[in-house]
């Protein structure tokens, strides 16, 4: 009898997102994670204080979003900026490619649009969301080809690998390739394919001489 192995995955689909515009007009990024450490103040008391040089700096329109549960992707640029007032050194830093607008990703389920489905209508209730780019009332999606060629050159690093996988893979296979399992129990193992959906392919994975039908999620696979 053949072996069913099935992996889900969050399979989503992609939208321009405007942020609203900073009314304080300060800055939008912050420090994050900051380790703290315990130590005895000058009235003798324990305190706690930051340790300097911990944390991360974050743009905070996508951390809130992210913090909400959407999967986000910003675009960024170098840019050289200078280190602090007190010197000229200039150094690299990321910035957001286009101005007050990020690309959020919704699972297919939820789509459809309006302010009564979840995906929907939590986004909308975000402080930091001005609306999202359409025509004639309706958000337009985002082509896979299109959202994987800014990934590929406006990520520095910031889009996770699996996410990349998942997007490349929907326009990447077909029934008769063979793939490679890059994550997992059977991670190295050719994989050929025979069926594939929006977020998983059924193939065949041969182990010990024998044949074995599985399904795995489009994350777990890659191009050989």
């Amino acid at each position: 009898m053949n072996a069913m192995t099935s992996v889900t995955a969050r399979e989503v689909q992609w939208f321009a997102v405007r942020m609203k515009p900073n009314a304080s007009g300060g800055p939008r990024t912050a420090i994050v994670d900051v380790e703290k450490e315990q130590y005895i103040n000058r009235a003798g008391q324990k305190s706690w204080r930051k340790v300097k040089g911990t944390g991360n700096r974050v743009f905070l329109p996508e951390h809130l979003m992210k913090r909400a549960g959407f999967e986000v992707f910003l675009p960024v640029k170098k840019v050289l900026r200078i280190k602090n007032r007190f010197t000229k050194e200039k150094h690299l830093v990321s910035v957001p490619l286009l101005a007050d607008w990020m690309f959020v990703g919704l699972p297919i389920v939820e789509t459809e649009y309006g302010r009564g489905v979840p995906g929907w209508k939590k986004l909308m209730e975000l402080d930091v969301v001005a609306g999202v780019m359409g025509t004639g009332g309706r958000p337009i999606l985002m082509s896979d080809s299109t959202v994987m060629r800014l990934m590929r050159q406006f990520s520095s690093g910031r889009v996770p690998s699996e996410v990349k996988r998942r997007v490349a893979a929907r326009r990447v296979f077909g029934v008769g390739d063979v793939a490679k399992v890059v994550h997992g129990p059977f991670e190295d193992f050719d994989f050929k394919i025979v069926e594939v959906g929006d977020s998983s392919a059924k193939g065949v994975v041969n182990l010990f001489g024998r044949d074995n039908l599985m399904e795995l999620g489009l994350e777990n696979l890659s191009t050989k």
